[in-house]
């Protein structure tokens, strides 16, 4: 049975951590449990860190509304 597809892209990262505390990390719940935490304890709401993505994404658009925004200012 294949996995379900995930919500967001996935990215493969690397965590540097002992054999001990990746043995408590799987134990806690893996990588879903830490997603939820992630979620859970963010500091900003969700639709920040979408826009922030999608600027960093676009460069060529965040150029545009700065430029745009040094016009609105005059």
């Amino acid at each position: 049975m294949p996995r379900p597809k995930p919500p967001e892209k996935l990215l493969g990262r690397q965590v540097r951590m002992s054999d001990r505390h990746w043995m408590i990390l799987q134990q806690l719940g893996g990588a879903e449990w830490l997603r939820t935490i992630l979620d859970k304890k963010a500091p900003m709401p969700k639709k920040y860190y979408d826009n922030e993505l999608a600027r960093i994404r676009n460069p060529a658009d965040a150029t545009f509304l700065k430029r745009r925004q040094g016009e609105i200012n005059d």
